[in-house]
C-alpha cells in the first residue's frame, strides 16, 4: 500500500501554488503577447500566408510564465519554431505519399533532434511541427512563406515578452554565461566552477530546465538558509571576545598610537564614558593623519603654529556593522562573506558588549562540527 500510494502521489501536481501576483503576471502577459501577434496579423491583410497558429500559444506559456528555464529563452523560442517548420515542410516535400503514422512520427522526431543539433530545444517545436503535417494540404502549398510567418511572429511574441518582463521588473532573457566562464554567485560563496555546476545538470539530466547561473543561485541559497537553520540557536555574545582594548574620545592620537604599538590590532573601538560605542579608529586613519601634518609646509606651520591637540574622537570613523548580543550567528555569516571589516563590534543596547572577529567565527564552526 505504501508503493501504491507513492505512485498515485506521483501522479499528482509537483508545482508550488501560486502567489496571485505571479498568477496575474504570468496570464496577463501571455494574453498581452498573443494580442500583439493577432493584431500583426490583422494589420498585415496578408490572407492565408500571415496567420496565427496554435503552438504559439504553448510558447507564449513557457515565454510568459517560465521565463528563467531554458527553453523558454529567445533563441529556442524563435528557432525552435521555425526550424520545425522548416523540416517538416522539407519532409513533406521529400516524401509526399508517406502513409501515416510515418509522417507524423518522423516530422516530431526529426523536429527534436534539428532543435537539439541547434541548441533550440523548444517544446512547442514538437507542436509545429505535427501541425504543419495535420494540416499540410493548407500549410505545404505556403511554402516557405510559412516558415516566415512562423519566425515572425514566434519573434513578436519573444520581444513582447522581453518588453513585459523588464516592466514588471523580471529577469528576461537570462544572460547566458559559457560554463568555463560562469561563476557561483554570492562572490564565489559555493566552492564549485561554473563547469561544476553544467556537470550537475548534466548528471541528473537538467540541462534543459535549469541554467548553471541558476542552478549556482538556488544552490547558494539552500546553503545560506541551512547555516542560518544550524547556527539559530547560537547568538554572537556566546562567541564574542568580552576582553576588550579601547580608547576613550579624548584620548590623544600619541596614545592611540603608543597602542597600536604595543598591540598588533588594526583597527580601536572608541567607547563614551558609559560604555556606549562611539566609533572606530583605523590604523590607516592615524598613518594618514600624521602622513598629512609631515608634509604640511614650513610656512602653513609658521601661520599655524599652535594646532590644536587632534584626538581619537576627532579621527575616528562611523562603524560599518553592529550587532546586538542575541544576533543569531547564522546572520552574520553572510555578512562577514560580503564585507571586509576587522571585527564586528557586539552591542548591548547602546554599550559596547565584545568584539567579533573572523578568528571567533572559524571556532565557532569548529566547534559545532
Amino acid at each position: 500500500m505504501p508503493s501504491l500510494s507513492r505512485f498515485l502521489g506521483s501522479w499528482g501536481p509537483l508545482a508550488q501554488r501560486p502567489s496571485g501576483s505571479d498568477l496575474l503576471h504570468s496570464s496577463l502577459g501571455a494574453a498581452l503577447g498573443l494580442a500583439l501577434a493577432g493584431l500583426l496579423v490583422w494589420a498585415t491583410e496578408a490572407g492565408a500566408h500571415f496567420f496565427l497558429f496554435a503552438p504559439l500559444g504553448a510558447s507564449a506559456v513557457l515565454v510568459f510564465a517560465v521565463p528563467n528555464s531554458p527553453l523558454a529563452q529567445p533563441w529556442p523560442a524563435v528557432m525552435g519554431n521555425t526550424l520545425s517548420a522548416l523540416w517538416t515542410l522539407a519532409l513533406l516535400n521529400a516524401l509526399p505519399a508517406l502513409p501515416s503514422p510515418w509522417p507524423e512520427a518522423l516530422a516530431v522526431g526529426g523536429a527534436i533532434a534539428v532543435m537539439m543539433l541547434c541548441r533550440a530545444l523548444h517544446p512547442p517545436g514538437g507542436a509545429m511541427a505535427l501541425l504543419v503535417v495535420l494540416a499540410a494540404p493548407k500549410l505545404v502549398p505556403l511554402g516557405w512563406h510559412l516558415a516566415l510567418t512562423v519566425f515572425l511572429l514566434t519573434l513578436a511574441l519573444v520581444l513582447a515578452g522581453l518588453v513585459y518582463h523588464r516592466a514588471t521588473r523580471r529577469n528576461y532573457p537570462l544572460r547566458h554565461t559559457p560554463p568555463a566562464q560562469a561563476r557561483a554567485p554570492a562572490a564565489g560563496r559555493l566552492a564549485l566552477s561554473g563547469e561544476d555546476l553544467a556537470a550537475l545538470l548534466t548528471r541528473f539530466d537538467q540541462s534543459y530546465n535549469l541554467s548553471p547561473e541558476d542552478l549556482g543561485q538556488l544552490l547558494a541559497a539552500a546553503e545560506e538558509q541551512a547555516i542560518q537553520q544550524r547556527f539559530a540557536a547560537v547568538t554572537c555574545g556566546e562567541v564574542m571576545s568580552a576582553k576588550l582594548l579601547t580608547v576613550a574620545p579624548t584620548d590623544s592620537l600619541e596614545t592611540v598610537a603608543d597602542l597600536f604599538h604595543r598591540h598588533l590590532v588594526k583597527s580601536l573601538p572608541v567607547v563614551g564614558p558609559e560604555g556606549e560605542l562611539r566609533g572606530l579608529l583605523l590604523r590607516s586613519d592615524l598613518f594618514d593623519w600624521l602622513w598629512e601634518g609631515h608634509r604640511r609646509s614650513r610656512w602653513r606651520q609658521l601661520l599655524r603654529p599652535r594646532m590644536p591637540a587632534a584626538t581619537a574622537g576627532q579621527l575616528m570613523r562611523s562603524p560599518e556593522l553592529c550587532v546586538q548580543e542575541a544576533t543569531p550567528l547564522g546572520e552574520l555569516l553572510g555578512t562577514l562573506a560580503e564585507h571586509t571589516v576587522p571585527f564586528i563590534p557586539v552591542l548591548r543596547g547602546t554599550r559596547l558588549a565584545g568584539l567579533i572577529t573572523r578568528t571567533d567565527v572559524i571556532r565557532a564552526l569548529l566547534r559545532l562540527r
